[in-house]
């Protein structure tokens, strides 16, 4: 089966690629090289853009660069909220159909799936956590479907050693995992931010609080997608 050629499109005014000094305002962009790393490690082939700008016309040129490279799969950060400058979903539904656009998780609920000239396309939330998550729980097992593998994901449950909140959306906690007599016990990794990337480095996995749960007390049992399944 052909490796699947990812688009990887970063979008925002205010990034700057890791050779550019950085200025006040100003942030780097870490989304596209670790969106790309994801792609690699899966086996396909990431296919890096340069930063579109918040600007419609910005962001079509790139996704034109997208069909013009060939691409597969197209998946850009950022500009898939509500914001003034969140051009990327009119920018989709100008050259192409935006099939859904937010989803019932936390993080990473501005998620949108369309195609471009009938090319499938992923637009994940701009915070490095959401775009990681999401990528896990959507990207991942539509590129192993497409190279022809099974798109499942290590799972085991975790018995909570901390109480854990949420809004009542599916929620994928990142935690920790010790192995005690038998079953393994899931801490939280710190803040729950979804800019907060360290809270994602020191992970072991994400486990998943349904929807409707907003408390969940010391012992109760839940799903944990596993980082280490490979």
């Amino acid at each position: 089966v052909r490796q699947p050629r990812v688009a990887i499109l970063s979008t925002g005014d205010e990034l700057l690629t890791p050779d550019q000094p950085l200025t006040p305002g100003k942030i780097r962009d870490m989304n596209g090289y670790a969106l790309a790393a994801a792609v690699i490690a899966l086996g396909g082939v990431a296919l890096q853009l340069p930063i579109a700008r918040d600007t419609v016309a910005a962001v079509r040129a790139r996704l034109e660069d997208a069909r013009a490279a060939y691409a597969d799969l197209i998946l850009s950060s950022a500009g898939v909220s509500v914001g003034a400058f969140d051009a990327v979903k009119t920018a989709v539904e100008a050259d192409g159909t935006l099939n859904f656009w937010k989803v019932n998780i936390r993080p990473g609920k501005p998620l949108a799936f369309g195609l471009v000239g009938g090319v499938p396309f992923f637009g994940s939330p701009g915070n490095p956590v959401s775009a990681l998550v999401t990528f896990d729980v959507f990207v991942r097992p539509a590129l192993l479907m497409m190279m022809g593998l099974p798109a499942e994901t290590g799972m085991s449950e975790a018995e909570l050693g901390e109480r854990m909140t949420s809004d009542g959306r599916r929620t994928y906690a990142r935690v920790r995992l010790e192995r005690r007599e038998g079953r393994l016990v899931a801490y939280s990794t710190g803040s729950q931010s979804s800019g907060v990337i360290t809270s994602l480095v020191a992970a072991d996995g994400l486990l998943v609080l349904p929807e409707g749960v907003t408390d969940a007390p010391v012992g109760a049992v839940f799903p944990v997608r596993l980082f280490d399944a490979g």
